[in-house]
């Protein structure tokens, strides 16, 4: 199999990832009774310094507190984004700079011109041979090539997105098939990281939580744990509804879900209510000035994403993927198979909300 469809993350991997005609996801566990910053420390112990990309929001800071908590020597790196006369990420550089001065470690920001990245086209070169159709992860790979070329970093570490199970009501309590906040992530999303990482020569240590078998296991036993000590949990379903004038109603956000998650582990993290990256603030000028308003995804998301044929998400929705056993007519089949562990784990999650007076804590989603 060439090198360019097969991602392993870790040693032995928690993660393996199959961009082939066959492809697949295959997530493996390992129980064990360390913690998971116990497990955390494991993947990263043959390093004493980290490298961070810190944003601000609740995914970096959780790394950055994981790597303080380890007793790390963490350098960080924020990238402020402007727009012309205005700095889109103000509330991001803002959270990096306090967290920094408390905890006195070295941190550097950069800026960087969203106007002229785009309309130089230079989000093209982080698109089709990565397998990215994001322009906002385009900027992403660029700040990360600034880091290399300025610092000469070996490696670089990052947030994600922890596996937050989601309650499915639709189905009865003895499923086991898994229910995953943002499943079409590990394919659209984490594997390009890994992809542009390799290429420029660093260790990608983004979605920490899949680097071991144990740390896997850890990171969804959590959601027991945040279910049992919280009482709340998050929905699989878009419990609401367009139709009300002037009102978009899709409860699909899940950010308090995702605070006491973290919480559960590190719990001095300091909240983000807008929980905005910069790329909403971009969105919203662009709809105030043309009066339409998806109009970046227009602009630039569009011909990246025409560009980018080999993608998961391009060739299923081209119906071009042709899975063992799965028709081609089935656009959605992302084939995430999970260890009997994770599906156990699972099935005790959905008793326990179905058998408990829990709250759902989704949220209204916008785009901006």
């Amino acid at each position: 199999m060439s090198k360019d469809y097969y991602i392993e993350l870790g040693s032995p991997p928690g993660m393996k990832l199959d961009f082939s005609a066959d492809h697949y996801v295959k997530i493996l566990s390992k129980k064990t009774d360390k913690t998971l910053l116990e497990c955390i420390g494991d993947i990263i112990s043959n390093r004493t310094d980290i490298h961070l990309c810190l944003s601000g929001g609740l995914d970096s800071q959780f790394s950055l507190m994981c790597c303080l908590e380890l007793g790390k020597n963490v350098t960080a790196y924020t990238y402020r984004s402007f727009w012309e006369d205005t700095i889109l990420n103000i509330e991001d550089v803002y959270i990096a700079e306090q967290l920094a001065k408390k905890y006195k470690f070295t941190h550097h920001i950069i800026d960087i011109d969203l106007k002229e990245f785009y309309d130089t086209k230079t989000h093209f070169k982080y698109g089709a041979e990565l397998y990215n159709i994001s322009p906002q992860i385009a900027v992403h790979f660029y700040f990360i090539e600034l880091l290399k070329k300025k610092f000469d970093i070996d490696h670089i570490m990052l947030g994600g997105d922890p596996p937050q199970l989601q309650f499915n009501n639709t189905i009865n309590s003895d499923v086991k098939n898994i229910k995953i906040t943002g499943n079409k992530f590990f394919q659209d999303v984490m594997a390009p990281y890994y992809m542009f990482c390799e290429s420029i020569g660093i260790e990608c240590l983004r979605d920490i939580y899949y680097h071991s078998p144990e740390a896997v296991y850890k990171s969804y036993e959590n959601n027991l744990d945040v279910i049992k000590n919280k009482k709340i949990y998050c929905n699989s379903q878009n419990s609401g509804r367009t139709g009300t004038i002037g009102v978009h109603k899709n409860k699909s956000n899940i950010y308090k879900y995702k605070f006491e998650y973290y919480k559960n582990i590190i719990p001095n993290l300091i909240p983000q209510k807008s929980e905005t990256t910069g790329f909403e603030t971009l969105k919203k000028l662009l709809a105030e000035e043309s009066g339409i308003y998806n109009q970046y995804d227009i602009l630039y998301r569009k011909d990246m994403k025409s560009m980018c044929v080999n993608s998961i998400k391009v060739r299923r929705t081209d119906n071009r993927i042709a899975v063992k056993d799965r028709p081609r007519s089935n656009p959605n089949f992302r084939n995430i198979r999970h260890d009997t562990e994770l599906n156990e784990l699972y099935l005790a999650f959905q008793k326990y909300i179905w058998e408990n007076d829990l709250e759902c804590v989704n949220r209204y989603s916008f785009d901006f």
